[in-house]
């Protein structure tokens, strides 16, 4: 795949937001819908929990995860898991890092990015 599919600036992408653990967080899924409006190729899926993919932990914020992709939606990089997302400043960090194409340059504070969900061990007898 061509780096022009996955550019840097405009790039396309996937967000999707788990609604069912903070219902009442619906100030920052504003600002998350008003982000993704913002991005030609963005695409933002709202969905049940995602605890398999991210540690929700409710009900503190929303909890997310970015998949980079190309225009015809197919991923073209890693996942970005976020959250949670508390306060409508959060919501707009992420979404001036999804505007500016998801830069791997530090401009996504670590205060929104979420810890991957713990493995499954095999429990032993």
């Amino acid at each position: 795949m061509s780096n022009a599919a996955c550019g840097p600036r405009g790039r396309p992408f996937t967000l999707i937001v788990c609604a069912s653990c903070d219902p009442v967080a619906e100030e920052v899924m504003d600002a998350l819908r008003r982000a993704v409006r913002g991005c030609r190729h963005g695409v933002m899926v709202s969905t049940g929990c995602l605890q398999k993919v991210l540690h929700c932990r409710r009900p503190r914020g929303l909890y997310a995860a970015v998949q980079p992709c190309a225009e015809d939606r197919r991923p073209c990089g890693s996942v970005v898991r976020l959250g949670p997302l508390v306060t409508d400043d959060d919501a707009e960090a992420v979404g001036s890092w999804l505007r500016a194409g998801m830069p791997d340059d530090g401009t996504l504070p670590d205060r929104v990015r979420a810890a991957p969900a713990p493995q499954n061990a095999a429990h032993l007898n």
